[in-house]
Parts: C-alpha cells; sequence; structure tokens
C-alpha cells in the first residue's frame, strides 16, 4: 500500500487529528479525513483500494457496515474500546483496542498495508514484471546460446509463441526449462 493510500474516518474531529498527526510522525499522509461511512466508500472507489482507520461508529454506520460495504476494495481498521470490538466482524476489518501503544498502532497498519498489497491490489502489475523477467531471461539464453540479437530472440519467442498458443511467458519458461538441464 502506498503511505497515502489511507483514509481516516472517526465522527470525532478530535480523534481524526490524533491518529492524522500519528501517522504524520512517521511519514504516513493519509488521502482524506472522513466522518461518515459515504464519504469513505467514495473516497476508496476514486483510490481503486485503500487502508482504512476508523472508530466504531461513524457518524452514518458503524465499522461493521463500512466493512461489509468495502468488502473487495479496502481493509478496515478498527480502533476502540475493546467492548466494542466484540460487536466487530468482517472479514477485511481488523481490530485494534484503546488505549493502545504506538508500536501496536504501527505494527496493525504495516499487517493492514500487507493485506491491502496481496489481497486488493490487482496481481497484474506482480505479475507483469515476474512475466518480463522470465522473457528476459529466454532471450538472454537464447541470445548466449543460439547468438541470436535481442530482437532476433523477441521474434523467436513471439513466433514460437503464436505457433503453440502459449503466452509469451509460458513459451519463455519452457525455453528456460529446456536450457537449464
Amino acid at each position: 500500500m502506498d503511505r497515502d493510500r489511507i483514509v481516516v474516518a472517526f465522527a470525532s474531529e478530535e480523534a481524526q487529528r490524533r491518529i492524522v498527526r500519528l501517522l504524520e510522525s512517521e511519514g504516513f499522509s493519509p488521502a482524506r479525513s472522513c466522518f461518515t461511512g459515504a464519504e469513505v466508500i467514495r473516497t476508496v472507489h476514486k483510490l481503486g483500494s485503500a487502508a482504512v482507520i476508523c472508530g466504531f461508529k461513524l457518524r452514518d454506520m458503524t465499522v461493521g457496515d463500512l466493512a461489509a460495504s468495502l468488502r473487495g476494495s479496502a481493509v478496515v481498521l478498527a480502533v476502540t474500546t475493546p467492548v466494542y470490538l466484540d460487536m466487530c466482524e468482517g472479514e477485511n476489518l481488523f481490530k485494534l483496542p484503546t488505549p493502545m501503544s504506538r508500536s501496536d498502532f504501527f505494527a496493525s497498519l504495516e499487517l493492514l498495508r500487507q493485506t491491502e498489497e496481496k489481497t486488493l491490489r490487482p496481481p497484474v502489475v506482480r505479475q507483469r514484471a515476474t512475466e518480463q523477467q522470465l522473457i528476459s531471461r529466454a532471450k538472454a539464453v537464447l541470445m548466449d546460446t543460439n547468438r541470436m540479437t535481442e530482437s532476433e530472440a523477441h521474434r523467436f519467442l513471439q513466433k514460437r509463441s503464436m505457433d503453440t498458443g502459449l503466452r509469451m511467458a509460458e513459451t519463455a519458461q519452457i525455453i528456460l526449462n529446456s536450457y537449464s538441464r
């Protein structure tokens, strides 16, 4: 998660300010501070995905309702008293009881960030990078062993992929496997 993909949402202005100051003390810059769940939902949809730090009750809904509305697009950290945390549920909902230590808050935030990255960000970006690495390695093998230029190796991979009906990354993996034996 980017350091600016955080939405802070509390019904109380003071609670909101405290959390924002805490975040800013470690270099985080929240995308937005909200008082209502509706504001949070709009903000998260604009961002694509986000981590939401909020209290139990916003001005228009509870954290459980918010988490349910944001399933698939945000992870939510409920920061409230243990009594209220017992009433919170949701697969994308994490809980942090107050009073909390600074280290517990940032450890929870890190867990939120990792969860957001792994479950909400489209894996396409990571997949493309991995596929490009495979293709580059296969081209390097072809260039070294068969004395091809980079463009010849690329054309070879393209043609072989089209002939076999495989994606270039799959063809690259086959080439790497066959030359590593």
